[in-house]
């Protein structure tokens, strides 16, 4: 009876389970909308949808279940990268129809990782494939590509449904099944001819979002270690994690360490109770080591360790160094060292009180007398030791450059000599904007002596070229940013009673740092902050990597730093330089298109003759002109104004006077240029086509039945962009 009794549960309950999984399986609606778009379905549309919602759901099994949490690790990742890069949400169900969130997975056409990108396009994407890493399998850095391509298609279709089905067939690819109306389109209809591509992809959407909203959160979570060069050997020392589980994690990287060439995420999974424990580490280690400021340049030498005892030796600065293990102290890495107790203190500049610091690399040789940097801005909590230590320099000669007694706490932003000492009459400069903001002291309504605030209003190094005056000015304290006419001061330096200044002085010391700030504020540059990639820098800028490596003379394996000036303005000058010839060049061959089919003679354009009445002008370049801007301003071409002064190149000086030529020459170069025979072929199979409101490349090349690439090529295009009046040439 018992046996019986059991039975029976065990049935209804498997008939209750059963019941719940149908329950637990939704429904498509007749509407829904995805990525911003509303999409209405026909009864064949959800059928279709239904029918792939009951695959993905159907049968239950721990395959369905890890890959619902493998969504739950990686989801806060994806969501934050498409708000940065203004893509819709939904868009992260995209990652999970191509990969299953499932970093090694490969397609049967080659393509890798995430977001499946085969080698060509994730290399147009700006991804690194090659021996050492493959960026397609980082989340990260994919997610970023990903949204660069999905952006890149939607200036062609207005459209972000459309660009959905691109992101699989490619543009040309999906052309023929994009219809036409669905450009700028917020309502679109789905039928029985919609590519499966589409049908699945909301699927995936209704199905999971239902699944993950009925899911308790998951006991782990991803955590980002950021650094450059380090081995994840040595993370897993840090922070006490398994190494098999880094790697599982971050499969993209191949080599033995980590690139130093910029900064990455290392992701390491963590159960919810430890991931407090693991963050204050990483925070230690990162207060102590300073992100993206490049050093201490460190070089592993130890490359296995055989055991937990084993000592690791690094080259620090270019001198040897060894890394302090769990449990280390002074005299153990001494031992390990095979130097002397008192030896190791000095090289170190400690004492015998102190006590080492874990994960931190120690010196077995006699640092330095300067650091090959000229100056260094204080980040987090450090003290002028952890200074020393990070590039390598006796903490007696710190003291000296930066008129200091003892190795003190610093204020954060703060600016530190590491060449020479600073003079007498150069106050202490801070770099607000390097002060995080619970660090930031509170401002105070009143401060008498503002003969000493020297304002810094980005990071820039201190100059030493500041003019002495009569007497000599001595601050009683630190120099901070003023800011909304208020000032701060700094409780962490003793103040010492100073003489009396003269006004004349006051003017000296307070107003020439501003002169030298404003001059500088008129170039266009861009000061590298914590966490800033090349890549993040150009997109701001709306520039190529190659264009901002160009710019600025880096090589193609170097790295940019925390607080580095970087030029951004020069290739935009370039760039629309090269867009005016290209453009100058297509308004000749429409003015010549027009001219056949209107069947008129050829006539000078009269804008161009639109100059000054005087036979020669003078122009000098003010700050932020370009020869793109100079040539628009008097109507010439960039070309004449590089011939009429001897211009090598389109760089141009403030200051410089430029000759704008006459009339006379005006009108001969214009005369030649419009003497130029037109192409038979030109005049009888062109026409052309002027852009109206809500027209794209895409609704354009159908209507001509032609390809996109084909007006892009007709038209000089670089880019999708189109504007309402532009005129196109369209070929037969």
């Amino acid at each position: 009876m018992k046996k019986l009794y059991s039975c029976l549960i065990i049935y209804f309950s498997f008939l209750n389970l059963n019941a719940q999984v149908q329950i637990s399986i939704p429904e498509s609606p007749k509407k829904i909308e995805f990525a911003n778009i509303i999409i209405e379905l026909d009864d064949a549309a959800q059928k279709n949808v239904n029918a792939e919602i009951i695959k993905l759901l159907t049968p239950q099994n721990k395959f369905l279940e890890l890959k619902l949490e493998r969504m739950q690790w990686y989801f806060p990742i994806i969501e934050k990268i498409l708000e940065e890069e203004e893509v819709p949400e939904d868009f992260k169900y995209l990652a999970v129809l191509e990969s299953s969130l499932l970093p090694e997975a490969i397609s049967s056409s080659n393509a890798v990782g995430f977001w499946q990108f085969k080698e060509v396009t994730a290399k147009e994407m700006g991804l690194i494939v090659d021996n050492n890493q493959d960026d397609r399998k980082n989340i990260i850095f994919s997610t970023h590509a990903a949204s660069l391509y999905l952006k890149k298609n939607n200036l062609i279709y207005k459209n972000w449904i459309s660009c959905m089905l691109s992101y699989k067939e490619g543009v040309k690819g999906a052309e023929s099944s994009i219809p036409v109306e669905w450009s700028f389109a917020s309502e679109i209809k789905f039928d029985e001819n919609t590519p499966v591509y589409l049908i699945k992809a909301l699927a995936h959407r209704i199905a999971y979002e239902h699944r993950l909203n009925r899911l308790k959160d998951s006991q782990k979570t991803f955590i980002q270690y950021v650094t450059k060069g380090k081995s994840l050997a040595e993370i897993a020392v840090e922070l006490t994690v398994d190494i098999n589980e880094l790697r599982k994690y971050n499969p993209w990287i191949y080599g033995a360490n980590i690139p130093s060439n910029k900064d990455y995420s290392i992701l390491i999974l963590s159960n919810t109770t430890d991931s407090n424990e693991i963050n204050e580490k990483i925070k230690k280690r990162t207060d102590l080591i300073g992100i993206d400021v490049g050093f201490p340049q460190l070089k592993r030498i130890t490359m296995v360790s055989t055991s937990p005892d084993s000592p690791i030796f690094y080259e620090i600065n270019e001198k040897n160094g060894i890394l302090a293990q769990p449990g280390d102290e002074v005299a153990q890495m001494s031992v390990k060292s095979k130097i002397k107790i008192g030896k190791f203190l000095s090289y170190n500049n400690m004492n015998d009180k102190d006590m080492t610091k874990e994960g931190s690399i120690y010196y077995l040789q006699k640092k330095n007398k300067k650091a090959k940097v000229p100056f260094h801005t204080v980040l987090g909590e450090q003290t002028l030791w952890d200074v020393s230590q990070m590039y390598g320099v006796q903490l007696k000669y710190l003291l000296k450059y930066n008129r200091m007694k003892d190795s003190q706490k610093l204020q954060p932003g703060r600016i530190i000599w590491m060449q020479k000492t600073r003079p007498k009459n150069q106050p202490i400069e801070v770099i607000q904007e390097a002060i995080p903001e619970k660090d930031k002291l509170p401002m105070k309504e009143t401060f008498e002596k503002k003969e000493e605030v020297v304002k810094i209003e980005k990071p820039i190094k201190p100059k030493e070229n500041i003019k002495k005056t009569e007497k000599e000015v001595i601050p009683t304290k630190p120099i901070v940013k003023e800011k909304d006419g208020l000032n701060i001061e700094d409780p962490l330096f003793e103040t010492k009673p100073v003489k009396e200044i003269s006004k004349k002085e006051e003017k000296v010391v307070s107003e020439t740092p501003k002169k030298n700030i404003e001059s500088r504020s008129s170039i266009n540059t861009h000061t590298v902050k914590q966490g800033e990639t090349l890549f993040s820098i150009s997109k701001k800028y709306n520039l190529t990597i190659s264009q901002l490596r160009s710019i600025n003379g880096l090589k193609e394996n170097e790295f940019i730093r925390f607080n580095q000036v970087l030029k951004v303005n020069l290739a935009n000058a370039l760039a629309a330089s090269e867009k005016e010839l290209t453009n100058s060049k297509k308004e000749k061959e429409l003015e010549k298109i027009e001219i056949q089919n209107d069947t008129k003679p050829l006539i000078t354009k009269p804008s161009v003759l639109k100059n000054s009445s005087t036979t020669k002008k003078i122009h000098e370049v003010s700050a932020g002109e370009t020869l793109f801007s100079i040539s628009k301003k008097y109507n010439v071409s960039i070309k004449n104004i590089q011939n009429w002064n001897t211009l090598d190149d389109n760089k141009i000086k403030i200051g410089q006077t430029l000759i704008i030529s006459t009339i006379d020459e005006l009108k001969a170069s214009t005369s030649v240029e419009n003497k130029k025979p037109i192409s038979n072929a030109a005049q009888a199979s062109s026409i052309i086509h002027k852009v109206s409101a809500s027209e794209t490349l895409f609704s354009i090349s159908k209507k001509y039945d032609v390809s996109v690439a084909d007006l892009k090529k007709w038209n000089d295009l670089t880019e999708n962009k189109i504007k309402v009046g532009e005129k196109l040439i369209i070929k037969n």
